[in-house]
């Protein structure tokens, strides 16, 4: 979603986008046409988006060191889980997983 943020929002290209974070160009490439990063549907979720938008806004300023960044990804994943956002993925990842009583991502 930060790619995409680059990208599009910021009028970014796919190699300076790869270049800001540290990936590779094809790696930009994927996550710009749904091929990676898609095991869970995070797009329209609010705090989700916010944050993706924050961390575009990070990067493109270039105010904010490395730590930061990686503080804030760190934060939107810890949201993610538990807000219990993986259940699906574990769902469909061991179908006999008892998900009612999974509070492992809460942790």
């Amino acid at each position: 979603m930060v790619v995409r943020r680059l990208v599009d929002e910021h009028g970014m290209t796919q190699l300076q986008a790869a270049r800001l974070l540290g990936i590779t160009q094809p790696a930009v490439s994927k996550y710009m046409h749904n091929k990676r990063g898609v095991a869970i549907k995070l797009e329209g979720v609010a705090r989700v988006d916010e944050a993706a938008s924050r961390i575009a806004a990070m990067l493109v300023s270039g105010k904010a060191g490395q730590v930061q960044v990686m503080g804030k990804l760190n934060e939107v994943s810890m949201q993610v889980r538990k807000s219990r956002l993986m259940c699906d993925l574990h769902r469909r990842l061991e179908p006999g997983l008892n998900l009612g009583s999974c509070r492992i991502c809460e942790a």
